[in-house]
Order: structure tokens, then C-alpha cells, then sequence
């Protein structure tokens, strides 16, 4: 029999925040929003939390070598 490599992924991700000023909530998010369209608004800018595995997301990527 033959040996494979086979990858495999498990995704992650990390919620951060950014202070910004306006009138209402919603406003707050688009404004954050608009930041993220233009490029405006870098990741390094961000304070981030902890990152967390998603759930259910243990999968091959179709890879093999």
C-alpha cells in the first residue's frame, strides 16, 4: 500500500473591537463598516481577543501529497 499526506484544516477566528464616534448604534457599525470598504481600518489597529476554533470546521482541504 501506498502512504498519503493528507491536509487538513480546523478554522479559527478572533473577534476584536475599534472605538468609534456616532449618533446611534447602527451608525457606530457602518461606520466601522465604511472603514473596513475603503481599507481604511488595518487589523493591527484592532484590540483582539482570544482566538477561538470554530465549531464544526475539522475538515480535509482536498490536498494530498
Amino acid at each position: 500500500m501506498k502512504i498519503f499526506k493528507v491536509s487538513l484544516e480546523k478554522r479559527m477566528y478572533c473577534t476584536g473591537s475599534i472605538t468609534v464616534t456616532a449618533e446611534t448604534s447602527e451608525q457606530a457599525v457602518d461606520a466601522a463598516q465604511i472603514m473596513i470598504d475603503q481599507g481604511k481600518l488595518q487589523t493591527t489597529e484592532i484590540v483582539w481577543d482570544d482566538p477561538e476554533y470554530e465549531d464544526c470546521s475539522f475538515t480535509t482541504t482536498g490536498d494530498v501529497d
